[in-house]
């Protein structure tokens, strides 16, 4: 098998003998943006075929590289939140502004999801056209060579699990890319065209029905026990997501309901696997945190380690102005508050509180869906729980961690999810914590099924798949530790309160800013945003935030510096 050593080698963290995609790994690749990739690049071939460690494996572990980089950094543009309504990002210099204040162009691409994924997809499609060239035999009285032998037979199904997991990053943000599935001269690269949506999809499918039968369910049992590896459940997560999203308006103007059919069977496939898989839903609170990356429901996640430099980056970040070295980062906006139902009648914060609240007289946030207590750090919690740093939070005007402070919160509330509390970043004596970020988790599937059936049948309580809409939903709100009203509604109101339960379920996971952008519901969600404001006496008011929404962003731009490269490709309509 061939795998190309790049001159800066990324490295691998092993902690415990588990499998962790760090951020070292992320920034040390030379960029494929063309499609390029020249031997004049690269290390010395022979050399990297007779090594496992240092030569064949790194080269594995550059790919999966590249499913992180950078995604969920601190101040990253590609940590989403602040360009939907769930968050407004605290600084006016934060990256995630350019989605929102019209500064975003072709020139001005922000997202590194055509490079990284065109670096990725160039070193898959090397590593499979030489996988015959790579030779380890001169290591066969080595006493770890049949276990590196193991691990070869895997690597091409991971690789094309990966491959084709970074087409469906191209497809959710470009629609039409170019398919390449070969190696490409200078001049092949660029000369290519785009390639249909449809088409790209259907490679994804296939590669994912293809793949899956020769990964494990799990590597707890393989050689190393490497979690965080492709596996077969993965594969069938990415074939599920992937209908789901071709069969959405932006993908599907005509409403084919086949489309919605396929996507509803994939999800039921994972749903009624589950249990021989041994995937199961957890308690909301441990989807993130130090054991996360053990969780039952945890289908796909990145991992970053507690002795990694970027062990507390995040907490950093979003810690509130007020906590030492805290930057506000990610602050929840009302519009997102007001979404959380009531525990009582399913009443939302927003329809039993639409005017100003008297914070004196009245806990508005009392009996509220339990997420929001674990998404949401609001005026009078105790945030963060260590010892050394932990306070009563104040997000009123004057309050210590509130304006007129340079960076405090604009919306009144600060993140909780993702959030390590436990983390030091006191000057001296810091401490870290292992981050684990959600990929796909087995409660995504539940809504994505809820979703597909409904469309599929045009209703919420049709019962031809097995499980109804409804049903589906139900689950994850009949959880312990969520206990909230079931669903029973149809028609319209069953599409506000789904796409409101799929907010609050899924909040600060990444999904909103592809949701609303499959649903082309753009001008509805993301024109305006509702943000509050604490008096020094305690009131509680709501204004309105508007950004930069043009139907154009349902697409990303392709890069103008692609498009100078290659004539024949073509930008997205507006851009």
């Amino acid at each position: 098998m061939n795998i190309y050593q790049k001159n800066s080698r990324s490295t691998l963290l092993l902690l415990a003998s588990y499998f962790f995609l760090c951020t070292s790994l992320c920034g040390f690749l030379t960029s494929c943006a063309d499609l390029e990739y020249t031997e004049e690049t690269t290390r010395d071939e022979e050399w990297t075929y007779e090594y496992f460690e240092n030569g064949i494996k790194n080269l594995v572990f550059d790919v999966y590289a590249q499913v992180y980089n950078n995604e969920f950094a601190a101040n990253s543009p590609y940590f989403f939140a602040g360009a939907t309504d769930e968050a407004q990002y605290a600084l006016e210099t934060g990256a995630i502004n350019g989605y929102v204040n019209g500064g975003w162009s072709p020139a001005n691409p922000y997202s590194n999801i055509w490079t990284k994924s065109y670096t990725a997809i160039a070193d898959v499609n090397m590593y499979l056209e030489k996988i015959e060239q790579t030779d380890i035999s001169e290591w066969k009285y080595n006493g770890q060579y049949e276990n590196w032998m193991a691990q070869m037979e895997l690597f091409p199904y991971e690789l094309r699990f990966l491959r084709a997991y970074f087409y469906f990053e191209l497809f959710k943000a470009y629609g039409d890319v170019p398919l390449v599935t070969t190696t490409l001269t200078n001049a092949e690269a660029n000369s290519i065209e785009r390639t249909s949506a449809d088409k790209i999809v259907k490679f994804i499918v296939d590669e994912c029905d293809a793949i899956a039968p020769y990964l494990p369910v799990t590597y707890q049992t393989e050689v190393g026990a490497e979690i965080g590896r492709a596996t077969r459940l993965a594969a069938f997560a990415l074939k599920a997501r992937t209908l789901l999203y071709a069969a959405s308006p932006l993908h599907n103007p005509t409403n084919d309901k086949t489309k919605w059919a396929k996507a509803a069977e994939a999800c039921k496939y994972i749903l009624d696997n589950a249990a021989t898989w041994e995937l199961k839903l957890s308690s909301y609170d441990k989807l993130w945190g130090h054991d996360a990356f053990f969780n039952p429901e945890l289908i796909f996640g990145i991992g970053r380690g507690d002795d990694d430099t970027n062990g507390n980056v995040f907490e950093m970040a979003n810690y509130p102005i007020g906590v030492e070295n805290g930057s506000s980062g990610n602050c929840p906006t009302q519009s997102l508050v007001d979404q959380y139902e009531y525990q009582d009648n399913g009443q939302t914060f927003g329809e039993r509180y639409p005017n100003a609240i008297d914070l004196n007289t009245v806990n508005p946030y009392e009996g509220l869906d339990p997420r929001f207590a674990l998404t949401v750090v609001k005026n009078g919690d105790e945030w963060p729980t260590n010892g050394a740093q932990k306070k009563v939070i104040e997000t009123f005007v004057g309050g210590f961690n509130a304006a007129p402070k340079y960076g405090a919160t604009p919306t009144s509330y600060y993140l909780r999810k993702f959030v390590d509390g436990s983390c030091v970043t006191t000057t001296d004596n810091q401490t870290r914590r292992r981050h684990t970020w959600i990929i796909f988790r087995l409660g995504e599937f539940y809504l994505d099924y809820a979703e597909a059936v409904y469309n599929a049948t045009g209703s919420a309580n049709d019962g031809t798949y097995g499980m109804t809409a409804n049903d589906a939903i139900n689950v994850l709100r009949n959880r312990v530790d969520i206990q909230m009203p079931e669903f029973t509604e149809e028609g319209d109101a069953w599409v506000a309160r789904y796409e409101r339960e799929r907010l609050v379920e899924l909040a600060f996971e990444n999904h909103r800013f592809w949701d609303v952008r499959r649903w082309k519901k753009g001008p509805e969600y993301f024109k305006t945003i509702q943000v509050a404001s604490i008096s020094s006496d305690l009131t509680l008011t709501r204004s309105a935030i508007t950004r930069e929404w043009n139907d154009k962003y349902y697409f990303f731009p392709i890069p103008q510096s692609e498009l100078r490269k290659n004539p024949n490709l073509t930008q997205n309509e507006g851009w």
